[in-house]
């Protein structure tokens, strides 16, 4: 089942999982499988044409990957999503690339102890045939 409440909820979970504090105000979207979140998104910084998007998944599926463009398209509004992702962690950026994500930059101790990677995604470049 795919939920966005409680969103505090979601927000530290995929907090925890990727190693940030979330502030309002953000949304969030979360797969809960068993009573238990097997993958959430937060979105938080909408600029009208961007969303940052923070995502953590034991589990993630087409169905929440789905939710989650829409949302960012058609509720939001925006032409684009942007990810960042520790230049470490090589799991994450492989995901990233299969969600349709292009390596945009390289933010220098963004992560204190590592770089950053900056990932974008176009509402056109989403590869699971999503109609944007």
């Amino acid at each position: 089942m795919i939920v966005s409440e409680p969103r505090a909820d979601i927000a530290a979970w995929v907090g925890s999982r990727i190693g940030v504090t979330f502030s309002p105000p953000y949304t969030a979207l979360a797969e809960v499988r068993d009573g238990k979140i097997i993958a959430g998104y937060v979105f938080n910084m909408w600029t009208a044409h961007d969303v940052e998007v923070s995502l953590a998944a034991d589990r993630l599926t087409k169905g929440l990957m789905t939710a989650a463009f829409r949302y960012v398209v058609q509720t939001l509004k925006c032409d684009r999503a942007t990810f960042r992702t520790r230049a470490d962690n090589i799991a994450a950026q492989k995901s990233l690339v299969r969600l349709g994500a292009s390596l945009e930059g390289r933010q220098r101790n963004y992560f204190g102890d590592c770089d950053g990677l900056l990932y974008g995604i176009l509402k056109e470049d989403f590869p699971h045939g999503f109609d944007a």
